[in-house]
């Protein structure tokens, strides 16, 4: 999905759950998206993600979380970047051609409610909304693997231009299971029709039904889902944020906090000398949270999941 759901509609669903730190579990859930290789922007100045900082007389190794580069051909990135963040394996139960694939997502899968129940217990907004993520893509995601693979190939083999695409995900229809207002054609279920509203609203209630039941503060998922369907069907993405952005300000809820990508690396790395450094105030950063979340969420996901890789 894209930061009108990871950012803006998460936002509203943990505001209106009553759930605490709604600014920092909607920015940990998008910026699982925009922790990758891309460029950052620090005191001005362009840098590609860190691969590791320099402190006293060591390093820190931060953990990348997506990947939108040719980085994405190496199995590596498949393995360990997109299986545990985008495309957590799930119940084996979808069938294609006659065969299952353990690796491929499934909504709300049994992998994914325990990912996000140990986040919950961890009280870990940085962790939540990591895992808030990550089970939001097994919606958007479902029926696809994170790895290279034949399984993912959703057109016709003789159709050569779009079949020639490297089957990585859903990189064969681009980002169109992402956007919520667009519906589209899986040719591997015999040309089925995908409504990816339908699939967003379910997303939002497997969310927000768990954060609920723990603050005990929100109405129930039955008294807020006929506005937050009519959020998700607004017709476009910019229509949809101004939509959760008026909603929340209407009930008492709003503004929603702006978001940057660059917000949080800005306040953690010094890139004044020759050499990236961490800050005096590395370990107390919302980017090092972050991190530290991340390879929390990692460790879960491939305890769950090694067998599989």
């Amino acid at each position: 999905m894209e930061k009108d759901f990871h950012y803006y509609l998460t936002y509203a669903l943990v505001k209106i759950a009553g759930f605490s730190r709604p600014d920092l579990i909607a920015y940990a859930s998008q910026f699982v998206d925009d922790n990758n290789e891309g460029r950052f922007s620090v005191d001005g100045e362009e840098m590609f993600f860190p691969e590791k900082l320099k402190a006293g007389g060591g390093y820190y190794y931060p953990i990348m979380t997506q990947s939108q580069s040719p980085k994405s051909l190496d199995p590596y990135v498949q393995k360990y970047v997109y299986v545990p963040f985008h495309f957590l394996p799930g119940d084996g139960t979808v069938e294609i051609n006659g065969k299952k694939n353990p690796l491929s997502a499934t909504p709300n899968s049994p992998n994914a409610r325990e990912v996000l129940s140990r986040a919950l217990q961890s009280n870990n907004p940085y962790q939540i909304g990591i895992a808030v993520h990550t089970l939001a893509d097994t919606w958007s995601h479902q029926n696809f693997s994170g790895m290279r693979e034949d399984w993912n190939a959703v057109f016709p083999w003789y159709d050569v231009f779009k079949s020639l695409v490297p089957n990585i995900g859903h990189a064969e229809v681009g980002h169109l299971p992402d956007i919520i207002s667009e519906s589209w054609t899986d040719y591997r279920f015999g040309g089925k029709k995908i409504d990816n509203q339908k699939r967003a609203l379910e997303a939002a209630e497997a969310i927000y039904a768990p954060l609920q039941k723990i603050s005990k503060k929100g109405p129930l998922w039955a008294d807020v889902e006929a506005e937050v369907s009519t959020l998700i069907d607004a017709k476009d993405y910019d229509g949809r944020i101004a939509a959760i952005s008026a909603y929340l300000i209407k009930n008492g809820h709003g503004p929603i906090p702006n978001y940057s990508k660059d917000q949080w690396i800005e306040a953690a790395i010094d890139k004044s000398g020759d050499e990236l450094v961490m800050t005096a105030n590395f370990t107390q950063t919302d980017w090092y949270f972050f991190h530290q979340a991340a390879k929390a969420h990692f460790a879960i996901v491939m305890d769950r999941v090694k067998e599989l890789l």
